[in-house]
């Protein structure tokens, strides 16, 4: 069996961590590693490590000793194994116990494949199954062009829960370490561009945990998303495009349906005239157009509501879309 590594990086989710620790340790697989790094927690986080160390005596747990962020834990921690695949898992969410045999079984396939996805349950904070996550394509390989073109709409898995070829990780340097948002977007598209394709079973091979708190928009966390996505674009994506002579046409046309997309959160309440001006400056730097600054004026007449219903609208018939595209292809 080819070795294999489940990593969990954590910060502050100690009432979730003992629950993904041993979704981990539940696979059908002999000789798995299982790492943990606590990103300096302030809440009871060191004490469960400890009872699970004692639980699981060969548990690589580590604790950082100062905090490294929502992209240098994950890096840190996905760095240490040596071994052929290594999963990453975020320690709010869960891995079925088939999770590795059938994922390794489709790298092994593919060695051309970078990593592998699944279908997904979304659970909330309860662990009470919401929906069921599945993209629009069937069980099988995606070539590293096909990737590429499929990454302009955005990081194309079910949920971020992917096992990963250490192999692909190396050629590419990893997570880059500065970026805290849309650094799973951005390295899919780099392993890409570096000619790795990807691999998807819709078989549910995990549960992906999303916050009813995830709705609630702050200022911080949606000025670091709107950064991230510029990043994927200018560092990531216009290069690749650029390298293989494509067209960049389709890049600038998504810049500015995320741009229209994410203009809907300028009358949160929680933001100050200050933040609503530097939200608007981002918008236009991610994708500027007459209909974003109309938009703009809508939103200041107050028709946010509006807006954000049919942005909903929009986007329940595109899921149901993709479940009856999944539905005929299984």
């Amino acid at each position: 069996m080819p070795s294999v590594a489940v990593c969990i990086p954590t910060y502050n989710q100690a009432a979730y961590l003992e629950g993904a620790v041993q979704s981990a340790y539940g696979q059908n697989w002999q000789g798995l590693e299982v790492w943990l790094s606590d990103d300096a927690s302030t809440d009871t986080t060191p004490a469960l490590v400890s009872r699970l160390e004692q639980q699981y005596p060969d548990l690589r747990a580590f604790r950082q000793e100062r905090n490294l962020g929502m992209s240098g834990n994950p890096r840190w921690i996905l760095r240490q194994p040596r071994t052929t695949y290594i999963a990453k898992l975020d320690s709010d969410d869960l891995l079925a116990a088939d999770y590795l045999p059938v994922l390794v079984e489709l790298l092994q396939k593919h060695p051309e494949a970078g990593y592998a996805h699944a279908a997904v349950q979304q659970i909330d904070e309860e662990g009470r199954v919401t929906r069921i996550r599945r993209l629009a394509r069937p069980t099988g390989f995606q070539s590293a062009e096909e990737s590429l073109q499929a990454l302009v709409s955005g990081y194309r898995v079910a949920a971020n829960i992917c096992l990963f070829r250490r192999e692909a990780l190396v050629s590419v340097d990893y997570l880059k370490l500065d970026m805290d948002f849309c650094d799973d977007w951005d390295l899919a598209v780099r392993l890409a561009d570096a000619g790795w394709g990807n691999v998807y079973s819709s078989q549910i091979l995990a549960a992906y945990r999303v916050w009813d708190t995830a709705q609630q928009v702050r200022f911080r966390r949606k000025a670091d998303e709107l950064g991230g996505m510029i990043r994927v674009f200018e560092e990531s994506l216009i290069p690749a495009f650029k390298r293989r002579g494509w067209d960049v046409a389709p890049l600038t046309r998504q810049r500015i349906q995320l741009a229209l997309l994410h203009a809907t959160v300028l009358d949160a309440p929680a933001f100050s005239t200050a933040e609503r001006e530097q939200i608007v400056a981002l918008l236009r730097e991610l994708g500027e157009s007459a209909e974003l600054t109309r938009r703009l004026v809508l939103m200041g007449l107050g028709l946010g509501p509006l807006l954000r219903t049919h942005n909903r609208a929009w986007l329940w018939s595109k899921d149901r879309l993709k479940q009856l595209l999944a539905l005929r292809q299984s």
